[in-house]
């Protein structure tokens, strides 16, 4: 199966000039439309693999199911470049640690290194802590005539940029997405919740307080932000305005609130408030709950026959439609390249490379999706995952508001969740949340 993606008109202006720049590149043809060389080579002849052989580049990576599928391929890599890599992979907090560290220090010992645009971005753009990537991708002489800029997606490209600038290309992509359970909808006589309303409907017939309950929900404080997010985008309110200040304590806003506190409250099993997706995870594989709302990417552990007892019963869907629209929300990583490097042409071609139809393809057949529209699924995704991840794609936006501090404006955010799912007064919270947001960006700088 195949990908397609509706490209949204919201794709942010900064990225649309950069993918233009990708399809000049692309196409071969300089800013001006004259006839140009063809994609990949320079003055000087043909684009050569070759080129930087006998480099050797330095790669960090967080411990992830990407880092572990592109690890083994490294040595095609060489192969292909004469380029040899050294990897240094550690566990998320100290791979963070570890980044920052360097970065601060300035220190070339890191080339390539996988980033989480939606969390450190904005902190490492204004601190100057990627390498830009518009003129790489730009620049016909560094670019392999096969690379395809144009298939990687605007829409996920928006959420890789700040301050105009592309800091990183995608390699591993999330989207949220309903898990349900097609017996217990046959059982209660319900269908697929496709608005919210319906959402709140549906959930009502089929919680069974002595038995399955009818929906587990994230709601630990700052882990329930990401999930949380197509509430609020789906109600059709947003994180901030254009000025960076917070924008979701409006009535839509409030809405979002109130209905995600509702359902973990009234129809998910007690203590939602200390669950994130590792208690969520066991209640949908074990047949507690109908549904379920998280990431996409535990797709292959909830159709594990020996971890789930659910395997023949799963469905997946889309986020339902809202005053707002279909609109979804993704996360993920990608790969920046250190500003502080001594080999960026080298790191450029690992990038390329790593991001490559070719290699883009064997990633998402071993169940990691990636950026590219023309990456084709194996057999291990379900039909229906398909539909919905393209789906969700094709309309997601970033889950996490775009700020420097992304960590304290999710603990915020996280405190108003809670509160709606303990049953307090939700605008209030919600008001409280926005100010603290506010006051924290204003410290940040952004």
């Amino acid at each position: 199966m195949r990908r397609s993606f509706s490209y949204q008109s919201r794709v942010l202006g900064a990225v649309t000039a950069a993918l233009l720049l990708l399809g000049t590149a692309a196409c071969g043809k300089d800013s001006n439309d004259k006839k140009a060389a063809p994609a990949g080579t320079a003055a000087g002849g043909a684009f050569n693999w070759q080129k930087h052989d006998g480099k050797t580049l330095t790669l960090m990576f967080s411990k992830h199911p990407w880092s572990d599928a592109i690890t083994p391929l490294l040595g095609d890599f060489t192969a292909k470049t004469g380029i040899k890599t050294k990897v240094e992979s550690l566990p998320e907090a100290q791979f963070r640690q570890r980044v920052q560290v360097e970065m601060t220090g300035k220190s070339d010992v890191i080339d390539v290194f996988m980033t989480a645009g939606q969390n450190e971005g904005a902190k490492f753009a204004k601190n100057g802590w990627y390498e830009p990537l518009d003129g790489y991708l730009a620049d016909t002489s560094k670019v392999a005539p096969d690379y395809a800029a144009a298939d990687l997606s605007p829409g996920v490209l928006t959420g890789l940029t700040f301050g105009k600038k592309l800091t990183a290309l995608p390699i591993s992509l999330e989207v949220e997405m309903l898990y349900y359970n097609k017996r217990l909808f046959k059982d209660a006589g319900v269908s697929v919740p496709t608005t919210y309303d319906e959402l709140l409907d549906v959930a009502a017939k089929l919680d069974n307080k002595g038995g399955a309950r009818a929906i587990a929900l994230r709601g630990k404080g700052a882990a329930s932000v990401t999930q949380f997010s197509a509430f609020l985008f789906g109600q059709g309110a947003t994180w901030t305005e254009q000025s960076g200040k917070a924008a979701f304590a409006t009535p839509e806003g409030v809405k979002a609130f109130e209905t995600y506190g509702k359902l973990a409250r009234e129809y998910g099993p007690p203590g939602a408030i200390n669950r994130s997706w590792e208690e969520g995870l066991p209640m949908f594989q074990q047949g507690q709950v109908a549904m379920w709302i998280d990431a996409g990417a535990f797709m292959p552990k909830v159709m594990d026959k020996a971890a789930s007892k659910v395997v023949e019963d799963v469905g997946f869907a889309p986020m339902p439609t809202g005053p707002g629209g279909a609109v979804q929300a993704y996360n993920g990583w990608g790969i920046g390249m250190s500003p502080f490097s001594k080999n960026k042409d080298a790191a450029w071609y690992f990038m390329q490379w790593a991001t490559s139809p070719e290699i883009v393809g064997k990633i998402t057949e071993a169940g990691i999706p990636g950026g590219r529209t023309s990456a084709t699924f194996g057999p291990r995704f379900p039909a229906d995952w398909v539909q919905t991840y393209t789906k969700a794609i094709g309309e997601a936006r970033p889950q996490l508001p775009a700020v420097v501090s992304v960590g304290e404006s999710r603990d915020a955010i996280g405190a108003a969740v809670v509160a709606a799912i303990e049953g307090k007064p939700v605008e209030p919270a919600v008001k409280k949340a926005e100010t603290e947001f506010n006051r924290i960006v204003e410290t940040a700088g952004g």
